[in-house]
């Protein structure tokens, strides 16, 4: 691999900025003025143009494989009613022109947003595919809409029960078509998946996309789309590795649904930080709730549009604690899903226990941890525990959680700001694709607490926003702590991995309402570069 060297440009290293860099391998070997980088001999010159050269920006928390699925997916994001639903499914049907017996999959629907807010059904679905199983997903992922033959060949009937899940019924006591929870990851397990080839294709023109966003690094959970099988996933990604076809540096998030399951994984001998450069085994993820927009999310308090409702625990607190302590003991690290403040008390009861049973630096985090209080917040942070926060949640959640849980839960909840403050460790992603994985648009929401259009004016709950800085730093350093990395990415210095992403505009010195024009030019892992338009 060529030398390179950058000049000419405002490089961020920790507490300033230098002109020059130069990348030998896979690595960082000098940073200082212009005038010194252009003395190495025997480089690639590439001048910047004054433009800004920051760290490669890492998702901490997102789904790489459903991304690429989506890829090719029916997209219903932004429908406002169930007949734009029926539109979009009827031109993608018109596009695609499937064979009889094929399964029609997509997502992106949200009955919030729909001008009755009533969920889809099975009889919304049936006259467009009746010969062929559907399944599109609600934008949280945990809320599904099946068509009948879809129900049909699943086995699914009024009798039908699932720890953890639910299958709704009419008056009558049949399906209607909308499942939730451990249903939803029972019933994609049965998807059929694309060949080895066609995932390797999928996967390459994934990583396309989010070269373009300036992502050298992503926290991925995977195991949803594949049923479960580990073995499957590792095989894409370390064959990928090997042949130097890796597009982005992958830390898999293991959701592994049980003890058995992660009995068998532990088996292996693979643990936490095991792996590659370009992929590595990262934490034994946990469902421990929903979402809050399918009220599955768990609360200690009900919900405020639906009296009575607490939500759907995905496990007792006895076996919870079982999976906890069992993965702490071996030396892993563990990931929590947790939307409710309910289900952020029983991760904290269990990740205590094991703790204290066996003190170690573990680094266990929660994902989303979207509600909370402050006693909860300071718990965390006496614990060492983390949060894998999605700020761009912070928009397109607020009309949901105004509903859900009424404006005073809501404005102890996204406390971006606060758990920084306190010492947490946070990390930023976009649970893609479930929102838009551009991690500006993520500093774009940390910072303004604001949707594309400026609203509200000054921002939700504005004592929560983050600086520009602290944004970024979500996104590369924090990024790069809960993965056990930051002594080699998540900052520009010399020695660390050659990870940068050079931008189109000085982010540090814009209005804040322009931050999401924002653009990646260049995007370098390891010292190939990926996606480049300057």
């Amino acid at each position: 691999m060529k030398r390179k060297v950058f000049y000419n440009g405002k490089i961020a290293v920790p507490g300033a900025f230098v002109e020059g860099m130069a990348v030998e391998g896979q690595r960082i070997a000098f940073l200082g003025s212009s005038e010194e980088a252009l003395s190495i001999q025997d480089a690639e010159k590439i001048d910047l143009g004054g433009r800004l050269a920051l760290p490669g920006f890492i998702d901490g928390h997102m789904h790489f494989l459903a991304f690429a699925l989506s890829l090719e997916r029916a997209d219903f994001l932004g429908c406002g009613s169930v007949d734009e639903v029926r539109s979009r499914l009827r031109a993608f049907l018109e596009a695609r022109k499937p064979e009889p017996g094929e399964w029609i999959v997509g997502r992106g629907w949200n009955h919030e947003h729909f001008d009755d807010g009533r969920l889809p059904s099975k009889d919304d679905l049936d006259d467009l595919t009746p010969d062929n199983p559907t399944l599109l997903a609600r934008v949280c992922g945990h809320v599904v809409v099946l068509n009948s033959r879809a129900i049909h060949l699943l086995g699914l009937t009024g009798e039908s029960r699932f720890a953890g899940g639910v299958v709704d019924l009419d008056d009558s006591g049949e399906p209607t078509g909308i499942i939730r929870e451990s249903v939803v990851e029972w019933a994609g397990s049965k998807l059929p998946l694309p060949g080895p080839e066609k995932l390797r294709k999928l996967v390459a023109r994934a990583g396309e996309e989010t070269a373009k966003l300036g992502l050298t690094s992503i926290h991925s959970d995977d195991l949803g789309i594949v049923g479960g099988d580990f073995h499957g996933i590792m095989d894409l990604y370390l064959s990928l590795d090997r042949d130097g076809k890796m597009p982005v540096r992958i830390t898999e998030q293991l959701l592994l649904r049980n003890r058995g399951a992660l009995d068998l994984f532990l088996s292996t001998g693979w643990r936490t930080g095991d792996g590659t450069p370009c992929f590595h085994v990262g934490p034994l993820k946990i469902l421990t709730d929903g979402s809050m927009g399918g009220r599955t999310a768990l609360l200690r308090n009900e919900y405020a549009d639906a009296p009575g409702v607490f939500g759907v625990p995905i496990y007792g607190c006895e076996e919870l604690e079982d999976l906890v302590r069992t993965a702490h003991r071996a030396g892993m690290q563990v990931a929590t899903h947790a939307i409710g403040d309910g289900a952020l008390n029983m991760c904290l009861d269990a990740m205590e226990k094991a703790l204290s049973e066996r003190p170690r630096d573990a680094r266990h985090y929660i994902v989303h941890c979207q509600m909370g209080d402050m006693e909860q917040y300071r718990r965390m942070a006496r614990l060492g525990i983390g949060a894998a926060i999605q700020p761009p949640f912070v928009p397109s959640d607020r009309p949901m959680a105004l509903k859900r849980i009424g404006e005073e839960r809501a404005l102890s909840g996204y406390a971006w700001k606060t758990m920084k403050d306190l010492g947490i460790f946070l990390s930023g992603g976009s649970d893609s694709p479930v929102e838009n994985c551009d991690p500006l648009w993520g500093v774009y929401t940390a910072v303004t607490r604001m949707d594309g259009n400026g609203y509200p004016k000054g921002g939700w709950n504005p004592s929560q926003k983050l600086t520009v800085a602290e944004a970024l730093d979500l996104y590369t350093r924090g990024g790069a702590y809960a993965s056990f990395e930051e002594h080699r990415k998540g900052t520009l210095a010399e020695g660390m991995l050659a990870d940068v992403v050079v931008l189109d505009r000085d982010i540090f010195s814009l209005p804040e309402e322009e931050l999401m024009e924002a653009k990646a030019l260049l995007t370098m892992v390891g010292g190939r570069i990926l996606f480049r338009s300057l």
